[in-house]
């Protein structure tokens, strides 16, 4: 009787299920991995993804344009400020003092000028009337003068006359007599009349005269006018002065840091504090000049802050550079040994972003995504 081989016992069914799981558990996480791994390429294709950006402000120095002591600093660092706020108050004790001082001294320039224009007012109206009046005697002065001097030509005829008279002793010696003695009579009152004239006319010269101190009095009154406007020009540059002691705040927004204690001496543009405005924020990126092609203006940007993980926020591509960062390097990197080593450039590029309850502020760091766009936008 032959040897027969024993047997083992045979296949368990839940063996062969088991492995049939298995294998497609693996198929699953394969393809699942797969559909991962194709859809992380292509996501990474899609974008441009940068580390090296952080949020950005505009940092306010803020300083003062004259010198004194400081008085007051009402507010301090992380104060939130709306535009037009004290920032310190400068001593101004001195300058108000010199304010007063000015304004007296315009009031009284003014006083002074406003008499001299009463009197050159007054003066004139009295030399008008003098004028008229003189010139009315001047007139008649000329009149009697006419007359008088008719009168002489009056008292030679008849006395030519009388002479003719006489000689044929038609009239008496004593009518000659009288004939020359009225052309004498005539003559004096001639010569009475022009002196008369003369002097009218003497005193018509010396009221005009007087029209000389007038003109003084107007130079006078430009004089003032002139050290007034003078005067007003220090007026406003002290009210200036005065002003510029109280420090405020030219925008809303929040101190960042201050730099100076009551009791300080501060002087003409010396840094007092920084402020920034947490509405006007913005991202500074530096993107790879392999990348640049595929960035674009209004382009999408998905943007990871720092100090908020889990979360995502959207921005925007608002400006490319136009130069890389290299360019504006403090310290330029020369090459004297003629080695040379290609280092890939970054070029600058500003993200618009919306605020978020103040919680974003100058300097956090960020990660960004930026839909790639094809050729790119270029630098503006």
């Amino acid at each position: 009787m032959a040897d027969e081989t024993p047997k083992g016992p045979p296949a368990r069914p839940d063996n062969r299920r088991r492995r049939l799981l298995r294998a497609g558990v693996a198929l699953l996480i394969m393809v699942g991995g797969g559909y991962w791994g194709f859809g992380w390429l292509e996501h990474r294709l899609g974008v441009v993804i940068e580390n090296d950006a952080r949020i950005a402000a505009d940092m306010i120095s803020i300083s003062s344009r004259v010198e004194g002591w400081v008085v007051k600093v009402p507010v301090g660092q992380g104060a939130k400020l709306k535009a037009g706020d004290l920032i310190l108050q400068i001593d101004s004790r001195e300058a108000e003092q010199k304010l007063k001082e000015l304004a007296a001294r315009i009031k009284e320039i003014k006083a002074e000028r406003d008499e001299v224009l009463v009197e050159i007012r007054v003066m004139d109206q009295q030399t008008n009337h003098r004028l008229a009046a003189q010139k009315y005697r001047v007139e008649a002065s000329k009149a009697a003068l006419g007359s008088a001097v008719a009168n002489v030509g009056l008292k030679k005829s008849e006395l030519k006359r009388i002479e003719a008279l006489a000689a044929r002793r038609i009239a008496s010696a004593q009518r000659l007599e009288q004939a020359s003695s009225d052309l004498r009579v005539a003559r004096q009152n001639a010569r009475r009349a022009e002196a008369e004239l003369a002097s009218s006319r003497a005193v018509l010269l010396e009221i005009r005269a007087t029209g000389g101190k007038s003109d003084a009095l107007r130079e006078q009154v430009t004089r003032l006018k002139a050290e007034q406007e003078q005067a007003f020009a220090r007026y406003e540059q002290q009210r200036l002065n005065l002003e510029d002691r109280k420090i405020i705040s030219p925008v809303a927004g929040v101190i960042d840091k201050t730099f100076i204690d009551a009791g300080e001496f501060v002087r003409p543009g010396q840094r007092l504090a920084l402020i920034h405005d947490p509405n006007n924020i913005w991202i500074d990126a530096n993107i790879r000049e392999t990348d640049i092609r595929d960035v674009r203006l209004g382009a999408p940007v998905t943007v990871f802050v720092d100090a908020f993980p889990g979360r995502t926020f959207q921005g925007e591509v608002v400006r490319i550079g136009s130069a890389t960062t290299s360019q504006f390097a403090l310290l330029p990197s020369p090459n004297p040994s003629g080695n040379f080593t290609k280092i890939s450039q970054r070029i600058p590029i500003k993200i618009r972003i919306p605020q978020e309850d103040g919680k974003f502020l100058p300097g956090m760091m960020v990660e960004i995504e930026i839909s790639a766009g094809g050729d790119g936008g270029g630098p503006s």
